[in-house]
């Protein structure tokens, strides 16, 4: 998957430019440790040895995600970052490719936001544990909007082009995002959510 990234010699650097300019397109506040995070997060899961958790080729997450719940306290933390990690790369930057898959994006929202969440919980009892509990807390309450971040950043590290309305009409309709719907606005179409459906006018 990492093929698809282009190259740069300062790789985080390169990443906190899109990931502002991303966060600035969409109009989203957050943290600076919460945009530094996902910075880091990125720059380590481009990495060709990072872009799955060990344990995800033979498992399922949400065995992952049982298995971090019956483990010791310092390898329940290392197993939560890592599935909310892999969940929040994985549904940002291949979000185009989820929609062709049997496991869909609600399902790694549901997975990430729940590891973010326990993590929360789990590093608050910590010394000085305050700053990660709040991180995390954000990052599984804005799950969504992270990922709409993160798919921006794929947009423009992607080879492949993005002017396919017909994709962005339809991962639209899957999701509800408003990154989405700010795509189709400027291509000149109008999304329009009415009671139980939704259409372009």
């Amino acid at each position: 998957m990492a093929s698809r990234i282009i190259t740069h010699k300062n790789t985080a650097e390169y990443f906190k430019e899109l990931v502002d300019t991303a966060m600035d397109h969409q109009d989203i506040e957050t943290d600076e440790t919460v945009a530094f995070y996902i910075v880091n997060l990125l720059s380590e899961y481009v990495k060709t040895d990072k872009s799955f958790p060990e344990e995800a080729s033979d498992e399922p997450l949400i065995m992952l995600l049982n298995s971090a719940m019956n483990s010791e306290y310092s390898e329940r933390i290392r197993k939560f970052k890592q599935v909310g990690d892999f969940s929040l790369f994985v549904s940002g930057f291949f979000s185009d490719s989820l929609k062709r898959k049997l496991i869909d994006i609600d399902y790694y929202i549901i997975i990430g936001g729940s590891a973010y969440s326990n993590l929360s919980y789990i590093t608050k009892g910590q010394q000085n544990g305050e700053l990660f509990s709040d991180l995390f807390g954000e990052l599984s309450d804005r799950f969504k909007e992270f990922i709409d971040v993160i798919a921006e950043v794929s947009d423009k590290t992607s080879i492949s082009t993005n002017s396919d309305l017909l994709r962005i009409y339809e991962r639209w309709l899957k999701t509800n995002s408003d990154r989405d719907a700010q795509l189709l606005k400027e291509k000149g179409v109008i999304p329009i959510i009415s009671k139980g459906s939704r259409y372009l006018q």
